[in-house]
């Protein structure tokens, strides 16, 4: 349950995530890109910026945990290419949690699907509270 007074909202590990539904536009997706500074044919055709990924994650884990995070790690899985404008589902999972130095940590597993159900992005995102 969604507890806002433990970290992460009392999300504790095996916790499900969403699903939540992002629409990412292709002006959003083109000013992500730019400001990264990557230049690709695939980009300019509208293809999604890969590292949204993480941008994702981190909106659906901010579903239960709602006090400021910091983002620690991630790790991102690109299985296919996505359009900008087209609708994502998020869901993932807590998969771990610790204590590293004084701090509680939070490990989640998200996957970003198309609407058809495949995946686009699997992604893996660590975070401690502020």
């Amino acid at each position: 349950m969604h507890n806002p007074g433990e970290p992460f909202g009392g999300a504790g590990a095996g916790t499900a995530l969403g699903p939540v539904r992002f629409t990412v536009s292709e002006a959003a997706n083109q000013r992500y890109w730019a400001s990264a500074g990557a230049d690709h044919p695939a980009l300019r055709q509208g293809a999604l910026y890969p590292p949204i990924a993480a941008n994702l994650t981190i909106l659906l884990f901010q579903t239960v945990a709602t006090r400021p995070l910091l983002h620690t790690s991630q790790r991102l899985v690109s299985h296919r290419r996505g359009d900008a404008g087209t609708e994502l589902i998020v869901s993932g999972t807590v998969v771990e949690r610790y204590e590293k130095r004084g701090r509680d940590y939070a490990v989640v597993n998200a996957v970003v699907t198309l609407p058809d159900g495949q995946p686009l992005w699997t992604s893996t995102a660590t975070f401690c509270e502020q």
